[in-house]
């Protein structure tokens, strides 16, 4: 049997590294957390003193004995026939912490002795065995038991002999090396989302996470109440629109015994892009970015000094500069200066070392007062004698006493809210036809010398639909843009119009000269709109499998439209029953097909959940306005019928006695290929091709 040569008393980890290693020799093939310890004696080991000896790295007392000496054959000798040793007891606590399986003693008297002895863990004790002159094991069960174990011997004549103990034991859970996940993504900034990736290199590993900054539960999972479990093996990776916490932990699972790893952790702010505007003075109250050489200040993730680590600008303009919000630091005035916070409230304050910047969550009694200054671009921002300077060279920010080469000082940017257009009408509105349109902004608005403005009917399926007609425009006043066409523009077989843009509407042109965003479906439409025109709701024009019609199961049912892009109102009445029955059968709406691809645009489809292979008439009824068309139009109702007739559902579709079996899906993918009658019968619910032959499991 296998020694623990790692294992102390007072060292967990090395048993952690032993039993990892186990894991992979054995390859679960044994229960996972099971372990053996034995020691065989060697000569001088024990001795008439007693006290602490360590056997194989496990600490046992001793009591003292008569006489001690060394037989090569049969281990360690207590007493002779002039000198028996008529009592000895070796104790341990070095597995109190497991559950003993059982305790092994290879133990021996010499002949014509008289020697017992009895083996106790915690409180249960053994049956006093008996020892023989031939050397051979004598075995505790002891049911899982914690404690202490004493091995205790008795003689009144003669030796008796100790060759080896053993020790089966488990480990608790807690104390089995699993792996620690490993996160891909960086903690740090992120600008609106970020996906977030942990893994182990383990494969047969499962992840475990949260993120909501509890710990991850493997209990919580299997109640539904926080954990998520991993949805690709041991990798995980959830989408954040929001800040978060992630804690991941990873999980195997072997039979009812469950082994975790350490929990990890890693905080992702995911933060919007806000446009900055230059500062020339400080207001009390405001937000403000520290910006020099095209990088930012951000604290959140600082080095272990305090300095400010340095984040690039996300897009850089003439009149300001983007990134993101979080980056922001708040300048509130106080007694003739500014206290500067972060982004999460922290106070900012001159540290004990030079170049130091430091962030602490109250307001410190000295250091946290800094006086602000803006020349000409740059701002001057001073703690003392100390100023705050971005050092090149250290791609940082930092509070120093003297100026180097490589060091400039920042500017400072405050952030402001993107200057907003309105356009009349709402961008996305239903019209029957278009003739003019304004679009404002109450900061002003422009155009760049290059604009000309086109209508374009959208596209339909392949086709796009050209109307070709340009728009004249005119400033009705510094914050309104008219635009307008002689005649009024209707669309093609009610296509959306899309208004497609050259150059640039410019909002804010004395200031900021923003560009409002171009944004499209196809194009570059700055606006869209939905024609509606006079065209009628789409009807059903057909539906499969038709009306009346007799099957064998019912599962999926599809319709074909006159018109594209169906959808449905589920506030609307849809139902399917059985014939003189009020207990609905549940179904869903779905643009797939019954092999997992799309359905055609005019068509839609309802999928039951299960299919009905009961023989009977069922009858689905679909109110007014269940389905709308792409005009948002309620398309009328319909009442169908159908007629389940099956024949060949039987309770076992297969017998005993045949050589094998191929079952094939109704779409001719093969489902299984076995031998084994009871799989075949054991199918899940429907309608199979058996051996070429159609049948129906219920």
């Amino acid at each position: 049997m296998r020694t623990i040569n790692e294992l102390t008393k007072s060292k967990q980890t090395d048993m952690k590294k032993f039993l990892l290693s186990l894991f992979t020799i054995f390859c679960f093939l044994t229960v996972a957390n099971a372990e053996t310890y034995t020691h065989t004696f060697k000569k001088g080991e024990l001795t008439t003193a007693g006290g602490t000896v360590t056997l194989s790295d496990i600490e046992w007392n001793a009591t003292d004995a008569i006489l001690i000496e060394w037989n090569a054959t049969k281990g360690i000798q207590f007493g002779n026939k002039d000198t028996p040793n008529t009592a000895y007891t070796l104790s341990t606590s070095g597995f109190a912490a497991y559950k003993i399986k059982s305790v092994t003693v290879n133990s021996s008297i010499a002949a014509s002795g008289d020697a017992k002895f009895t083996i106790t863990v915690g409180n249960q004790t053994s049956d006093t065995f008996t020892l023989d002159t031939n050397a051979k094991d004598y075995t505790f069960d002891c049911e899982d038991t914690n404690g202490d174990i004493t091995i205790s011997w008795t003689a009144t004549k003669r030796a008796y002999y100790v060759k080896s103990i053993t020790v089966e034991y488990d480990l608790p859970t807690d104390m089995v090396d699993v792996e620690k996940p490993t996160f891909k993504t960086p903690e740090g900034v992120y600008e609106n989302k970020v996906t977030v990736t942990a893994e182990t290199a383990d494969q047969t590993l499962v992840l475990y996470y949260t993120l909501d900054g509890t710990d991850p539960s493997y209990e919580d999972f299997q109640s539904e109440t926080g954990t998520t479990k991993c949805s690709k093996y041991y990798v995980m990776y959830p989408e954040l629109t929001e800040s978060a916490t992630v804690k991941v932990m990873a999980v195997r699972v072997d039979g009812e015994t469950v082994y975790k790893s350490d929990i990890v952790e890693a905080k992702y702010i995911v933060s919007p892009t806000k446009p900055y505007v230059p500062a020339t003075s400080i207001t009390s109250g405001e937000k403000y970015a520290f910006v020099a050489n095209d990088n930012v200040a951000d604290f959140l993730f600082g080095t272990s000094n305090g300095n400010l680590q340095s984040r690039k600008v996300s897009s850089k303009y003439d009149k300001y500069i983007e990134t993101v919000e979080y980056n922001a630091f708040t300048f509130t005035s106080t007694n003739g200066g500014y206290t500067i916070q972060d982004a999460e409230g922290r106070y900012m304050y001159l540290g004990s070392n030079d170049g130091e910047v430091s962030f602490v969550a109250e307001k410190p009694a000295t250091g946290a007062m800094w006086s602000v200054s803006v020349d000409n671009g740059q701002a001057t921002i001073k703690n003392g004698n100390s100023t705050l300077y971005y050092s090149a060279g250290k791609d940082i920010f930092g509070c120093y006493a003297e100026k180097a080469d490589d060091m400039v000082l920042p500017s400072v940017y405050m952030v402001r809210e993107y200057p907003k257009a309105t356009i009349t009408p709402e961008n996305g509105s239903y019209v029957q036809g278009l003739k003019e349109f304004t679009i404002s902004c109450n900061e002003g608005i422009a155009v760049s010398s290059d604009f000309s403005l086109k209508a374009q009917s959208g596209q339909r399926e392949d086709r796009t639909y050209e109307i070709d007609k340009v728009y004249q425009f005119t400033q009705v006043d510094a914050n309104t843009l008219k635009f307008w066409i002689d005649e009024e523009l209707v669309s093609v077989d009610n296509i959306n119009i899309d208004l497609i843009i050259t150059g640039d509407i410019l909002l804010n042109p004395e200031g900021m000269n923003y560009k409002h965003p171009i944004k499209g479906r196809w194009t570059r439409s700055i606006y869209s709109y939905t024609h509606v025109g006079s065209a009628a709701a789409a009807v059903i024009t057909a539906v499969e499998p038709a009306d009346g019609s007799k099957v064998e199961s019912l599962s999926y049912i599809l319709f074909t439209f006159s018109n594209i892009a169906t959808t449905v109102d589920t506030s609307k009445e849809a139902k399917l029953c059985k014939e003189g029955s009020d207990n609905e059968i549940p179904f869903s709406f779905t643009n797939l097909k019954e092999d997992g691809s799309y359905i055609a645009q005019n068509q839609g489809a309802l999928l039951l959940d299960a299919p009905i292979l009961e023989n009977g008439t069922y009858i689905l009824e679909i109110a007014d306005g269940y389905f709308v068309d792409r005009n948002s139009k309620e398309i009328k109702g319909i009442t169908l019928k159908y007629i389940v007739e099956n024949d060949t559902a039987i309770e076992d579709i297969i017998a005993d006695g045949e050589s094998g079996w191929t079952v094939y899906s109704t779409q001719g993918i093969k489902v299984l290929e076995t031998e084994d009658a009871d799989r075949v019968n054991n199918l899940p619910s429907g309608i199979y091709i058996v051996n070429g032959i159609k049948v129906v499991i219920k």
